[in-house]
């Protein structure tokens, strides 16, 4: 069996689903295989990836018979694939040679998994996770994710992980008490990483840009340019309602789960008391069961100012 299976759901993107692959078989890593399944395109994805399949045999092609939901897409390419680690590599996006191999080297027992920095090829090209290289503590990863410092995650096409944490991470839906309508999956990814990240002491950084991502040209459009800049603000609740749902889910120590939910909470709600910092403390209430917040499970270091904004009695005359 191969060491690292590379995994590529897609759905009507004939064009993506080719760079996409053949960055994969490029790769300078010899022990992988490519999973490649089409979500019943109606396009001519499914011949793109057929005649790929048959010019290399690492290559394995499936195809659904009707269109799955999008997360469950994913899960399908991660259960057929044979590997024990797996980087699911969206349709939209590509690697550099180098990926899997500088990956595979840097993983260890102690580490959840693997992430590089990722430019996005837009007008002005963009990269994200350009930080110092190393480990981490699980921890720290996740603090910057609560914080936005990382603006984790932009995509899981950047990361190598283990086959079997990645199938327990998965979840295909999240529930919200929040006003907005998540129907785009938002925040399913970023759900993948924390839980993995919640089971291991470290996770490790490779500070090059060896992901990279570009809105398709046809075909499905990705979920930001479904979603539009108008639902930017959408978009980051979707997030932060998907953190929130993995720290409830977490089975770390109560001192840590406190740290997480006040940098959450810090993240959220703007210390001065200004109309959106009341329109947030309103938003960031419904994150969790009213009875977390009222039993002051907070980090000490500010648990005085948590406690004063979430006690403050919401003006009725400001609309959420």
């Amino acid at each position: 069996m191969p060491q690292v299976s590379i995994c590529v759901p897609v759905y009507n993107r004939a064009e993506e689903v080719e760079r996409a692959v053949r960055s994969a078989l490029d790769q300078t890593y010899a022990d992988i295989e490519i999973v490649v399944v089409d979500n019943a395109s109606t396009d001519s994805t499914w011949d793109v990836v057929a005649k790929l399949a048959e010019s290399d045999r690492r290559i394995r092609a499936f195809r659904n018979e009707t269109v799955l939901p999008r997360v469950q897409n994913w899960r399908r390419a991660v259960n057929l694939a044979e590997g024990e680690y797996v980087k699911l590599l969206f349709s939209d996006d590509w690697i550099s040679a180098d990926a899997i191999e500088r990956s595979v080297a840097a993983m260890s027992d102690d580490i959840g998994f693997v992430y590089t920095a990722m430019t996005w090829h837009r007008e002005v090209p963009e990269t994200y996770y350009r930080r110092s290289p190393g480990t981490m503590s699980s921890l720290e990863f996740l603090v910057r994710s609560a914080t936005v410092e990382d603006q984790v995650p932009v995509s899981s096409s950047c990361t190598l992980i283990r086959k079997a944490d990645l199938l327990q991470a998965f979840r295909e839906e999240l529930p919200t008490r929040l006003p907005f309508d998540f129907t785009h999956g938002l925040g399913l990814d970023g759900t993948l990483l924390w839980r993995v990240a919640d089971r291991y002491p470290r996770v490790h950084h490779i500070p090059d840009d060896l992901t990279h991502s570009a809105d398709p040209h046809a075909g499905e459009p990705n979920t930001r340019m479904q979603i539009g800049a108008d639902k930017h603000e959408m978009m980051w609740w979707a997030y932060r309602n998907a953190f929130a749902w993995a720290v409830t889910d977490s089975s770390r120590p109560e001192r840590e789960l406190r740290v997480l939910r006040t940098a959450l909470f810090v993240s959220c709600v703007p210390l001065r008391p200004t109309a959106v910092a009341h329109r947030n403390l309103g938003l960031f209430r419904l994150l969790f069961p009213r009875r977390w917040w009222s039993m002051a499970p907070w980090d000490r270091a500010v648990r005085g100012l948590v406690l004063r904004r979430l006690r403050e009695p919401l003006d009725p005359t400001i609309p959420l």
